[in-house]
């Protein structure tokens, strides 16, 4: 089973913050839950395609060796918030539960972590 250890390591490039007890990031990404009326409507609309993207959201899972446990809540949907050393929002992606994270929403992760990686002292030390 991974451990947040191995995720640091494996699957993130830069420090990996948990700390938000007051759940603020959250906030940032709009405190949507997981389940609607809408999101239950479809998957009543159509329980097989559901069923279907469940078993590959957990092939994926496995494939990466990532155990799924019930610790948290795990109703909110989570996203990926790239922030600047200056408190700078510069990237925000919202989670699509199960879905992963796009190609070209990746590529824009990548190049916001690589602009403010870029950036000299001296400008980080300005904001």
């Amino acid at each position: 089973m991974l451990g947040v250890a191995e995720f640091e390591e494996q699957y993130f490039c830069g420090p990996l913050y948990l700390s938000d007890e007051d759940r603020t990031l959250y906030q940032h990404l709009g405190n949507q839950p997981i389940f609607t009326l809408g999101t239950l409507a479809r998957a009543l609309l159509n329980p097989f395609k559901a069923r279907r993207e469940m078993k590959e959201m957990g092939e994926r899972m496995k494939a990466r060796k990532i155990e799924g446990n019930m610790v948290g809540d795990g109703l909110v949907k989570g996203g990926v918030l790239c922030i600047a050393p200056s408190g700078e929002i510069k990237h925000t992606f919202y989670e699509d539960p199960g879905k992963g994270i796009p190609q070209e929403a990746q590529a824009a992760i990548v190049e916001a972590v690589r602009s403010f990686q870029q950036a000299s002292p001296k400008q980080l030390a300005a904001n």
